[in-house]
């Protein structure tokens, strides 16, 4: 989750942990070096209470007066009575045996010391536990008793130790202040950093927040609708999201383009069209020419008369038909696809098929009106259509079946002429990629926008003696129309 978060918060977060961190690091070199500095104090004022107390001990265990040395010791034991944590004194002989101790019952007289745990440790500071004759600091093994022994001596001759046990527990409360004085700074610097970091954060990371929902708005909103705040810093941010307005301007750029290219290629569809269109109406008008003029030459006949209104009306039926289906087609406006704007087409694209001395096999099973564009799905069925009809050779065959399926309209183009490249088939959709001769390079690309633009689907499938193409368009649902 902390992965996913946005930079409005993982910035104050980072800057709060650096905080936290930095709070640790110090608070633990500072409980460091105040426990060595409390830990040498310690060890420092034992050696000098050592020191005292094996003055005063020196003559008792001369003259062995166990007595006297007990009540020198227990004078001091008496002292720190009141502690949560007292010292325990041990007086050893020469020999490493209790001579005496202010706590007979944990360090009994003539005891040896390695039996009542004081012979083992490390020496920190002079010499050796054992039989030294200067003062050595021991850390007992144990790790909860610190112990310093101080040599007894007597004109030269070693008479024992003193050894003071102290607790390490006397450390603790140097190191509790560090650790209270430590949360309570880290908690005040916190109040005051915290607002301030998460204000900046914020600032530093509105930039960002702007640019990736401008981003995420790209497929949904056009490029103008996106609005970003000014930035002028040259910072990496900034940098940016320069480099983005200029995408949005490219792609506002792309757009018009596209939408040029889309208009070039109707008008040349058009162009096509009507060629073949004028040569549609100048047929039926010749033979309705042709029957005027036999008429006027012989109309007092009856039955000459019945043929000529007969053919008259069927070329005009035929040219009202033609011109018909061309000024829908021409039209901007659009109106849910019936039946009779898919017979339509056949009889806009059947110029073309007689230009080549083709067949067109015809087979459209569809009825009343579905919840697609006409003006849009008639593009794509005569952007197809003229595709076969340039890819047949002449006398070749074409074949158009449309249905209705399952809420989606099927159409399938088929022709007989040259398969299509395989290198070819990968930018088949492109713009301006010119597969055969006399193609403008636009028809597919603008037949694959707009099936992308009602969400449908296009494929192709070409080898020798059969190229199809297969479209598929979702009812009302798909693209901005419905």
């Amino acid at each position: 989750m902390l992965r996913d978060l946005s930079y409005r918060y993982k910035i104050p977060l980072a800057f709060t942990g650096v905080i936290l961190l930095t709070a640790i690091a110090l608070a633990s070199t500072t409980a460091v070096r105040t426990y060595e500095s409390a830990r040498s104090d310690l060890f420092a004022s034992a050696e000098g209470l050592g020191a005292v107390l094996a003055n005063a001990l020196a003559d008792p265990i001369r003259k062995d007066a166990v007595w006297t040395a007990y009540l020198r010791i227990q004078g001091l034991a008496s002292a720190e009575a009141g502690m949560s944590d007292p010292l325990a004194v041990v007086v050893a002989d020469a020999r490493g045996r209790v001579f005496v101790s202010s706590r007979p019952e944990q360090f009994p007289i003539l005891a040896r010391l390695e039996d009542v745990g004081l012979a083992a440790g490390s020496p920190r500071d002079g010499a050796a536990a054992k039989g030294g004759r200067t003062p050595a600091a021991i850390e007992d093994e144990a790790g909860d008793r610190l112990l310093m022994m101080v040599p007894i001596e007597f004109a030269g001759a070693n008479l024992g130790r003193v050894v003071l046990i102290y607790p390490r527990s006397r450390l603790l409360p140097p190191l509790y202040e560090i650790v209270r004085g430590t949360v309570w700074t880290t908690v005040l610097v916190l109040l005051a950093l915290v607002p301030l970091a998460w204000g900046w954060g914020g600032r530093v990371a509105a930039p960002l927040v702007h640019l990736a929902d401008g981003m995420s708005k790209v497929a949904i909103l056009a490029p103008e609708e996106i609005v970003l705040p000014q930035i002028r810093s040259g910072d990496e941010i900034g940098r940016l999201t320069g480099q983005f307005r200029m995408m949005l301007r490219d792609l506002r750029e792309k757009r018009d383009v596209e939408r040029q290219m889309v208009a070039t290629e109707r008008l040349a569809a058009l162009g096509r069209l009507s060629a073949g269109v004028a040569h549609e109406i100048n047929n039926p008008l010749g033979g309705m020419l042709t029957a005027l003029s036999t008429w006027r030459r012989h109309g007092g006949q009856e039955a000459l008369s019945h043929r000529t209104v007969s053919l008259l009306e069927r070329g005009l039926q035929q040219i009202r038909e033609t011109v018909s289906a061309l000024l829908v087609e021409a039209r901007l406006e659009t109106h849910p696809l019936s039946a009779q704007d898919i017979d339509d087409v056949r009889t806009l694209v059947l110029p073309e098929v007689h230009k080549k001395h083709a067949t067109l096999r015809w087979e459209s099973t569809v009825t009343g009106s579905m919840a697609l564009p006409s003006t849009q799905v008639r593009q794509v069925l005569i952007n197809l259509l003229l595709n076969a009809i340039e890819a047949v050779e002449d006398g070749g065959a074409i074949g158009c079946d449309v249905r209705r399926h399952e809420e989606r309209l099927h159409i399938t183009i088929e022709d007989d002429g040259d398969p299509i490249p395989d290198e070819h088939v990968e930018h088949l959709f492109e713009p301006f990629a010119r597969h055969h001769a006399g193609g403008s390079g636009l028809g597919l690309w603008v037949t694959y926008q707009i099936v992308q633009q009602f969400k449908g689907e296009l494929t192709v499938d070409s080898r020798p003696g059969l190229t199809r193409f297969r479209v598929e368009l979702p009812f009302a649902g798909g693209g901005r129309w419905a």
